[in-house]
């Protein structure tokens, strides 16, 4: 079982002592760049920083969340970024003579360059630039429904229900018991995991419950089958889980123009401390993307599988 990153500065960084025995995968799961430098630079530990952090990635939907991440220690600040040729070709304007590159990862080539807004020059800028994505509710119950098909086809069966008042556990991992619980549901016999969604919610808020239960299992809080893509891991705690689950469905939720109770459970939950509790923010990185791809194309199969 993997370790995390301690969060805490008067806390030692030395997972490899308990790797000792691990293999590669181990070691590639504890030594994730994400979570080193995350450990590693103590202002983003603070509830006000973090939560300024997952704003400023959620800013960025062009971009990948781990993009968004590496623009974000690199220039806090930004607030619309795009190639020298984007900015010439689109907006007529070109970066100023001390302007300062962000460095990406890119789909087809190792990295790209960007430049912020504040670093270009030229025409002026049109007013809806910066204006925030919206989703209506036709494109909002596509990404619903693939994202529903695509969870069954990892063995997450996604059902729309009454939930009782006193219902706490909507995301379970299928046990015997559990089954024959729910045996009106006619489970199919591949299911792993169950998602209980609140049917008298609407859309918007069904699409947010989802992202949040698919945080739960895609960030390994229910463990893993033999299906499952993500790593197992160790040292969790209860508060983690939820700053984790909660930042998947916000990032989910707002890089895709829904805004929703999420952000504000989130920012609830980080008023109350100054200090955020130990978690990985890779964890959060790795299930918003996947999510983000599941609700995009309907797949055959899963578009990660377990690594051996």
């Amino acid at each position: 079982m993997t370790q995390q990153l301690s969060l805490f500065s008067d806390t030692e960084l030395n997972p490899l002592g308990n790797l000792q025995d691990a293999n590669l995968v181990d070691l590639e799961t504890a030594f994730n760049p994400v979570d080193e430098v995350f450990a590693a630079i103590e202002r983003l530990r603070t509830s006000r920083n973090f939560l300024e952090l997952i704003q400023f990635m959620a800013h960025f939907p062009n971009y990948s969340t781990f993009n968004g991440w590496l623009l974000y220690l690199q220039n806090p600040s930004a607030t619309y970024v795009a190639t020298a040729r984007a900015w010439a070709q689109k907006h007529n304007r070109q970066p100023r003579p001390d302007a300062k590159p962000l460095i990406i990862l890119a789909p087809m080539a190792p990295i790209l360059f960007l430049f912020d807004i504040q670093d270009t020059e030229g025409a002026p800028l049109s007013p809806t630039l910066l204006r925030p994505r919206e989703i209506d509710d036709l494109q909002l119950g596509k990404y619903y429904a693939t994202t529903r098909h695509n969870a069954a086809i990892h063995g997450i069966s996604v059902y729309e229900t009454d939930l009782n008042s006193d219902e706490i556990d909507t995301v379970s991992r299928i046990t015997p018991a559990l089954r024959k619980k729910y045996q009106n549901l006619s489970l199919p016999k591949d299911t792993s995991y169950l998602i209980l969604i609140d049917k008298t919610l609407p859309l918007r808020g069904r699409y947010a419950s989802l992202a949040h239960e698919l945080g739960h299992i895609f960030c390994s809080h229910l463990g893993i089958d033999r299906h499952a893509w993500w790593p197992e891991r160790g040292d969790l705690n209860i508060a983690g889980e939820e700053i984790e689950a909660d930042s998947v469905a916000y990032l989910v939720c707002r890089r895709s123009g829904l805004r929703t109770d999420s952000e504000n459970y989130l920012l609830q939950f980080l008023q109350t401390r100054q200090e955020i509790p130990p978690f990985s923010m890779n964890a959060v990185i790795q299930a918003t993307s996947y999510i983000e791809d599941m609700g995009k194309h309907r797949w055959k199969t899963p578009r990660k599988r377990r690594q051996k």
